[in-house]
């Protein structure tokens, strides 16, 4: 998910900036590649996700011609990763003008030796859409702005964020999806996740917490119209 997005912002000074402690008030840690997704392995320490190639030809790049349903793919019957916890962390970078941020989280259906999910794309636009019954809601707090170095005398800024679950996932295949489907980044839940009775009843939001649902694609009789290719 080497999002296109962000590849100009990766220069100058910008591992620097993403690689030391920020904020007067946090000790936390900013890892240094910000095209990854990562998910908190232990407490106070964050692993990037592993990578998998989607195997379609998909652009979501390109303005689409006709309105479709497709898929993205990935070859295997299970991600490389296991999480137990079933409101799982993640943290991810952000343009900062980007909003609501890009990032999706979708169950996988698993095809014989693949894992796929549901795209819509809509004639004449950029961009594409997860199948509604096939995505999360999530919650998105932004932990830090970073200023980054854009180029000679520029500067811009990255969101660092923390995305998570709204409710607790069931047992099965997850992809985290960008505005890119080159690379998807993959986990699994397994059976007998552990949950707590607070997570569940009591979620929180503080502070610049924002809760956004996934961006908006379309109009839903659109989408319903459109048959499937298969």
């Amino acid at each position: 998910m080497k999002r296109k997005v962000l590849l100009f912002l990766l220069c100058g000074s910008v591992l620097t900036a993403m690689e030391k402690s920020v904020a007067q008030n946090s000790l936390r840690t900013i890892p240094g590649d910000a095209t990854r997704v990562y998910y908190e392995s232990a407490p106070d320490r964050v692993t990037a996700l592993p990578f998998e190639p989607n195997t379609t030809s998909l652009d979501p790049f390109a303005i689409a011609r006709k309105d479709k349903v497709s898929y993205a793919e990935v070859k295997g019957a299970n991600s490389a990763t296991v999480l137990s916890d079933r409101r799982p962390r993640f943290y991810v970078f952000v343009a900062d003008k980007m909003d609501p941020p890009p990032h999706q989280l979708v169950r996988l259906n698993s095809q014989k030796n693949t894992r796929r999910f549901t795209v819509v794309r809509i004639k004449g636009r950029k961009g594409y859409s997860p199948l509604e019954a096939e995505s999360v809601r999530l919650d998105y707090r932004i932990l830090e702005r970073l200023p980054v170095a854009g180029g000679r005398g520029v500067f811009m800024y990255l969101n660092y964020m923390e995305i998570q679950p709204r409710a607790p996932l069931t047992p099965g295949e997850y992809a985290i999806i960008g505005d890119s489907l080159l690379d998807i980044a993959t986990f699994r839940i397994q059976s007998g996740a552990a949950q707590t009775l607070i997570e569940v009843m009591l979620p929180q939001h503080s502070g610049r917490d924002r809760a956004i649902g996934p961006p908006s694609f379309g109009n839903p009789q659109e989408i319903l119209s459109i048959r499937a290719d298969r």
